[in-house]
Order: structure tokens, then C-alpha cells, then sequence
């Protein structure tokens, strides 16, 4: 098969309406195999004085070089892959079959071909995030473009200071083996919420290629490959703490001005702040909160929140007003600063004082026993689970936690301890915890 970029010079063409300057001529990709030939338009003319006809590329001199030849290399890739995935498995593929696959004649989506590759392409969504302020979504999209490098680069992790010698891959160039090995890859010794995880990451970033042209759902999308479902509800380990051992806590006595004292009063603020997240609650500052109302928008679904703190949470917000240490930016609580003046630098300070935050959770945990994992998040789920456990209704919780709907609480409240139950269950059979025996009713025997 003889595949060759040319400039076509019977005749002066005119292609989609516009006629092409006199003198000049359509270029395009000519694919022959025995009498059978096939022409694919790149929809750019060229002077035989600005075609290499050795090379069959564009000349420098060309007002479209960097355009044309990267479009040309890039239709040669496609055509050759298909090429080869037909001799790999023995069957013969016409011109026209060729012409059919690299134009996707079968489906009305225009397809961008010779665009980015898919690692260049998680690199331009991170820049873009990056630049819009959101490193931390930048973050997600980074971690799981590490795993499609590896699938790429037979397993092995290339820094992003030797990036340049990574191995990259065309959408179109992707198999089913590929998507199958790459659940595979992430799948090892991985937790179902991470393969999720990646997954959805995974799928996004081919949602964000289709939509842009660059392949079509009906043919390439993974999830047509991938037997793992990514959207569905998975059962998380429990994340709650039990409402006394939470209470113990709360009683404990530190410091004043102490780091332990300072983690105790912003655990109290987050359980009796609704269950805000820790990095909002960093954010906030002082506009935020004024008549014991506070009013801020959450990160993660950019969301405005407007509600009455509860007194407890006052009290913490009032101790904070008098704090030995106090932001220069206008912050509630002193952890970002005015060097702080980037999203990136502001994140990366939410994520060192996450990590104090929830070590001293852990050690307050085991001064009273609680032999579970106790972090932020425990604190969120807590409040929604000793809401429930006080016979709170759901649509309360919902609005009490901002969600939209009642099933996004419904995965909090899955996330109950025991206790209920295990109470409810041991009344109807008759089991006295404290004696630890089934208590016998009298009656006669039927």
C-alpha cells in the first residue's frame, strides 16, 4: 500500500466554497493499493514553489508550515495504525475502508484528527484548570494522567522532568486491549472508591475529547471496553464517630494557645458548622459571618451557602476574634496569609494544616478509645449521623448539609454506625446487653 501527501495539481479546486489563490493547488493524502486509490482532503493549497516534493511536505516557506505538516504527520499515523491493526489480525483493509475510518464517514461527529494525544491533551485540561484558579480539580486530572503513563509507558512512571522521552498515544490509536489493561493497571491492590476514582477521571477526559472531535462515543468511549461501572454506589468503610466518644473529645482539656487546643476548637466549628468542609472553613473570613449567619460559597460544587451558625460554633468564631495569631488577609482562621496569593499556594497551605488537623484528631481519638479512623471527614459524617440517630428527618438533614438531593444523603447515611441498629435488633430479639443472655418469656408451650 503506498500512502503519500501531495499537492494535486490537475486542476485549481475550489473546496467548501472557497476558491483557492490562482496558482496554487489542493493538497492532500493519496492512498493506492494495486488499481484501487483514495484521496483524503486536508483542506489547504500550496504553490509548487512552497512544496518539498522529496519530503511531500510544505517548505518553511509556506504560510501554514507548522499547521500543514503537523495535520499531514498526523493523517500518516492514522492511516498507518489502521494498517498495521489489519495485518495484525490478518485481514485485508481497502482504501476506501481506510479513508472511512480516518474521516468517520459513518457517524455525522466531525473528528479533529491530528490534534493532541491524550497525555497532551490531561496536560492542556490541567493548564486550563491551573490557570481558572481550581488546582485542586487540576490535581485529580494530574494523578490519574500518571496511571494512563504508565499504561503507556510499559509501567513505568516517568517524572515530569523527563517528560519529553514519554511515550504518548493517539485517541483514535486506542484499543480495547488498552482500555482493558488500563483497568487492569489501576484495579491492583486498589480499593473499589479508587478505582472509581480514576475512572471517572478517566472517562471525563474522553467525554472532553469527544466533545471537542477528536473520536466518536459510538466507537471509542471506554466504557464500552471497561466491565468495571465507576458511577455506581459503592459502599464506603464507615466514616462516623460515635456521638459520646465525640463528646469525650470535646471535653478533653488542652492549652490555651496550644495546637491541640487550636485543633479542638476547629473540630467543634466544623461539627456545629454544619460539617464544613476544612479547606471552606479556611477560607472564610470575617465578611463571611456577620449577625451569627454565615455565608460563604463551597469549593467543590461552587455552591452559595446561607445559614445561623449554631451557638457552639459562635463561641469558636468569638474565641478566634481574640486568637494570638491573626491573618493579615482578612481570614477567620489563621492559616492563609497575604504571602498566600496564588489558588495554588492557598491550596497547598489548606493541605499542610489538613495534615496537622487530622493527626491531632487521631490523637484525641486515642486518649478516649475510639479505635476507628477519626478525621475531618468523620466530623461531616457525624453530624449527619447523630441527625439521623435523634430521629431527624432526612429532608432536614439535606438542607442542613446543602445538598440537592435527598440521595446525595442517603450516601452519608449509609455510612451510620451500628448502634441503631444493633440496638434495635437486640430489642426484638430480647438481648440484654448488660447481662448478656437472651431473656426468657414466660408463657406456655404451644
Amino acid at each position: 500500500m503506498e500512502v503519500k501527501a501531495l499537492i494535486h495539481t490537475i486542476r485549481t479546486v475550489k473546496k467548501s466554497g472557497n476558491t483557492f489563490t490562482e496558482g496554487e493547488h489542493e493538497v492532500r493524502i493519496r492512498i493506492s493499493q494495486f488499481k484501487e486509490k483514495e484521496f483524503i482532503p486536508l483542506g489547504y493549497s500550496s504553490s509548487l514553489e512552497n512544496w518539498d516534493e522529496r519530503l511531500q511536505l510544505p517548505k518553511p516557506s509556506h504560510p501554514y508550515y507548522r499547521d500543514l505538516s503537523k495535520k499531514i504527520n498526523q493523517y500518516l499515523d492514522d492511516i498507518s495504525f489502521e494498517v498495521k491493526s489489519a495485518e495484525k489480525v490478518g485481514q485485508y483493509i481497502s482504501c476506501l475502508e481506510i479513508k472511512r475510518k480516518i474521516l468517520h464517514t459513518d457517524t455525522n461527529l466531525p473528528i479533529q484528527v491530528g490534534h493532541l494525544k491524550i497525555l497532551e491533551f490531561f496536560d492542556k485540561v490541567i493548564s486550563d484548570l491551573e490557570e481558572a484558579g481550581n488546582p485542586g480539580y487540576a490535581d485529580i486530572f494530574e494523578s490519574t494522567r500518571s496511571t494512563v503513563s504508565k499504561l503507556l509507558n510499559n509501567g513505568k512512571h516517568i517524572p515530569p522532568d523527563e517528560r519529553e522521552k514519554e511515550k504518548d498515544k493517539s485517541f483514535l490509536a486506542f484499543t480495547k486491549e488498552d482500555h482493558q489493561k488500563y483497568e487492569k493497571l489501576i484495579s491492583e491492590n486498589t480499593s473499589e472508591s479508587t478505582i472509581s476514582f480514576y475512572l471517572r477521571t478517566y472517562f471525563r477526559v474522553w467525554n472532553m475529547a469527544i466533545k471537542e472531535g477528536y473520536c466518536t462515543r459510538e466507537k471509542h468511549h471506554p466504557a464500552k471496553f471497561i466491565k468495571f461501572q465507576p458511577y455506581k454506589k459503592i459502599r464506603t468503610k464507615k466514616r462516623s464517630i460515635n456521638q459520646d466518644y465525640l463528646h469525650e473529645i470535646m471535653e478533653l482539656k488542652y492549652d490555651d494557645g496550644s495546637r491541640m487546643r487550636r485543633s479542638q476548637l476547629l473540630l467543634q466549628f466544623i461539627y456545629y458548622g454544619r460539617g464544613i468542609n476544612f479547606g471552606d472553613m479556611c477560607k472564610l473570613k470575617w465578611g463571611n459571618i456577620a449577625n451569627e449567619t454565615i455565608h460563604y460559597t463551597r469549593s467543590k460544587n461552587h455552591r452559595e451557602y446561607d445559614y445561623t451558625l449554631h451557638p457552639k460554633a459562635m463561641e469558636v468564631v468569638n474565641y478566634f476574634k481574640n486568637y494570638p495569631e491573626q491573618s493579615d488577609s482578612g481570614n477567620v482562621f489563621p492559616f492563609i496569609f497575604s504571602i498566600h496569593d496564588t489558588p495554588r499556594k492557598i491550596d497547598q497551605r489548606i493541605e499542610s494544616a489538613l495534615k496537622d488537623f487530622n493527626e491531632d484528631l487521631k490523637a484525641m481519638a486515642e486518649v478516649v478509645g475510639w479505635k476507628r479512623k477519626f478525621t475531618s471527614y468523620s466530623l461531616r459524617h457525624g453530624f449527619a449521623t447523630h441527625l439521623r440517630n435523634n430521629k431527624v428527618d432526612i429532608s432536614i438533614i439535606k438542607e442542613a448539609l446543602g445538598h440537592e438531593e435527598e440521595s446525595q444523603t442517603a450516601i452519608y447515611l449509609d455510612d451510620l454506625d451500628d448502634k441503631p441498629v444493633a440496638d434495635e435488633i437486640n430489642r426484638a430479639l430480647n438481648f440484654d446487653r448488660n447481662k448478656g443472655k437472651v431473656i426468657k418469656k414466660k408463657g406456655r408451650k404451644i
